[in-house]
């Protein structure tokens, strides 16, 4: 037996002895005493890629290989300093994401302006930033996790991530084709299973699965498929996957929902932009699947060296049936939040492009959003939820813009890390010597600076143009206003 194998995965990989030759299994076992390459995406949103990869690599000592399914996505092999543990990580400059993760979103086609996405099962939230980036913040998503415990790390991570044009809501994905029909344009489903990856890592070790299992967790895969077919207007693209080699949860499910409503979606053939995956299964032990599902991609470990995955990208052709329901409501007004009226409009206009040379009416107008504000809390609110959802309740909307502080406006850590990059005045740079003390959370005493302390809010940079965050000018210090989860 191999240092790291388990007879956890043994027991799994001894299921697909009919599919696997021997030197494909030990091959899989071979894979378990080698650690998981990390994969990265850089955030177009906050960075130009091909220039903040070279810098990162040169800053913290990683050997690069860039990923050529997935743009603007690296492997990193070797690294002096973990990419886990850098102040960029933590502004969301990039998010850590094994390689095999990228694969689903990186199969819808970019050819839909400002589209509508629904992401069923949307925590922890990497195949949302990625589905921003793919849209660039221009579409809207609606990340929606069915569980109350999960939402907070989903938060974090689209917060984080500097999206606006995002809702964060936990219902549970079954009811959306009921109450949505026809209406996304995309819809990732990366469903729940049993994390049969047939890779394990220190956050999924192997453990044994049973057939009871995968069943019932095929049982609920299938009503959340066609739930998202329901919810995808004909015509839109719908990507199915899951983390799970087991057929039950993933040529099963398809060809479950293939039977039940026959003709209304088919599947996409993409095996020729993934060199390294395998087809589809068409049959599984005593179980005999649709032809089409040769289309779907198994990404088997001992070919890509990634997690094992599968996915499928499926287009829809026909409505399906089904009895619509009205959807949980709530009147917007009863959030607390409000349009602000025009003249302080224009006083927040004025005090942006004033402090920091950054005209926000362009951000507003590109990205289709309305400033709002709750007592002395302004917000950016994307136009496509009062369009679409505005009575459908929500656990988090847009991006905080700011609030308001001795008559003055104190702009939000999400909206100065998102573009924190196009201020053109308001900015103060500190040496080196002092970075890592502000990194820390450390207030900087007697900074070095021509500005006259009167405590204005200023961006943070290095001597390299790094954005370190806000801070504020004060007699004898640089305040640290770097939020605790970002420290």
């Amino acid at each position: 037996m191999l240092k790291n194998e388990s007879p956890e995965l043994k027991h799994s990989l001894d299921r697909f002895s009919d599919i696997l030759s021997e030197v494909e299994i030990e091959a899989i076992l071979i894979l378990q005493d080698q650690p998981l390459p990390t994969g990265i995406r850089l955030n177009q949103l906050k960075c130009d890629p091909q220039p903040t990869i070279k810098d990162l690599s040169t800053r913290y000592g990683w050997q690069i290989e860039p990923v050529d399914f997935c743009e603007n996505a690296w492997i990193i092999h070797e690294s002096d300093t973990s990419p886990g543990k850098t102040i960029e990580h933590r502004m969301g400059l990039y998010y850590l994401q094994d390689a095999a993760s990228m694969v689903p979103v990186s199969l819808f086609s970019t050819s839909s302006s400002n589209p509508l996405v629904l992401d069923m099962a949307s925590s922890p939230g990497g195949k949302a930033t990625h589905l921003i980036d793919r849209t660039e913040d221009k579409g809207f998503i609606l990340a929606n996790d069915a569980s109350a415990g999960r939402i907070p790390a989903l938060r974090s991570v689209l917060t984080t991530w500097g999206g606006v044009n995002q809702v964060i809501t936990q219902y549970p994905g079954e009811n959306f084709g009921r109450w949505f029909p026809e209406t996304f344009d995309r819809i990732l489903l990366d469903a729940p299973c049993t994390m049969e990856s047939l890779r394990p890592t220190p956050n999924h070790p192997a453990r044994s699965t049973t057939s009871d299992e995968r069943l019932r967790l095929q049982a609920r895969q299938i009503e959340l498929l066609v739930s998202g077919l329901c919810a995808l207007k004909t015509g839109g693209e719908m990507v199915y996957a899951t983390c799970s080699m087991a057929p039950e949860e993933d040529e099963a499910v398809l060809d479950a929902a293939m039977r039940a409503y026959p003709g209304t979606f088919s599947i996409k053939d993409i095996s020729d932009k993934f060199s390294f995956s395998a087809p589809g299964l068409t049959a599984f032990g005593d179980q005999r699947y649709s032809p089409s599902l040769k289309n779907c991609l198994r990404l088997w470990p001992h070919l890509t060296g990634m997690s094992g995955f599968f996915c499928a990208l499926l287009i829809k052709n026909e409505p399906i049936p089904l009895m619509a329901e009205t959807p949980p409501n709530r009147d917007f007004s009863k959030t607390g939040l409000e349009p602000v009226n025009e003249d302080l409009s224009k006083k927040i206009i004025e005090l942006f492009l004033k402090n920091f040379g950054l005209d926000i009416t362009e951000i507003l107008m590109e990205y289709h959003l309305e400033i709002f504000s709750r007592y002395d809390q302004l917000f950016l609110i994307p136009r496509a939820y009062k369009d679409h959802f505005s009575s459908l309740p929500y656990a988090y909307i847009g991006m905080p813009l700011g609030k308001w502080t001795d008559m003055d406006l104190e702009p939000s850590h999400p909206f100065i890390s998102r573009v924190g990059q196009h201020f053109k005045t308001g900015k103060i740079i500190i040496s080196d010597s002092y970075v890592e003390q502000w990194i820390a959370g450390r207030d900087i005493r007697h900074p070095e600076t021509a500005l006259s302390p009167k405590g204005q809010y200023l961006l943070v940079n290095d001597l390299s143009g790094r954005n370190l965050g806000l801070g504020r000018l004060l007699p004898k210090r640089l305040r640290n206003l770097l939020p605790r989860q970002s420290i």
